[in-house]
């Protein structure tokens, strides 16, 4: 059996230096009510955006290490499962489950999150 290997620190310099992160989206919700075509809805600027992104981020530090390293090996890396286990020293089945854990745990947080809720549109419905 493979003996399992430390888990690394992730780091998402490179990534959002190499991704233009909310390229072509407003800064400001002026910019976007300009930016948008008659009798349509705007898009929602990145200033609007940054609570919610920061709700997400406080999530995310609420898992655990692993858990986290999971989530941004396959979201920001882009890593398949075979690849994870592999790191990980797992098979990419364990790994499979490890990464649903992972996301299940995350919704689980996510849905505590009163910002969150809002932005789904269920905020209402749980405080009544």
């Amino acid at each position: 059996m493979n003996e399992a290997q430390p888990i690394r620190a992730v780091s998402l310099d490179a990534y959002l230096d190499s991704h233009d992160i909310g390229a072509g989206r407003p800064l400001t919700p002026m910019e976007a009510l300009m930016a948008a075509a008659p009798y349509n809805e705007p898009e929602e600027s990145l200033e609007e955006l940054q609570p919610f992104r920061e709700a997400v981020a406080e999530c995310m530090e609420q898992l655990s290490e692993q858990d986290r390293y999971i989530i941004d090996a396959i979201n920001s890396e882009r890593v398949t499962l075979q690849v994870l286990g592999d790191r990980l020293g797992i098979s990419r089945m364990h790994a499979s489950r490890l990464r649903d854990a992972a996301f299940g745990q995350l919704r689980d947080i996510m849905l505590t999150n009163p910002i969150i809720l809002k932005r789904l549109g269920i905020g209402d419905q749980i405080d009544e």
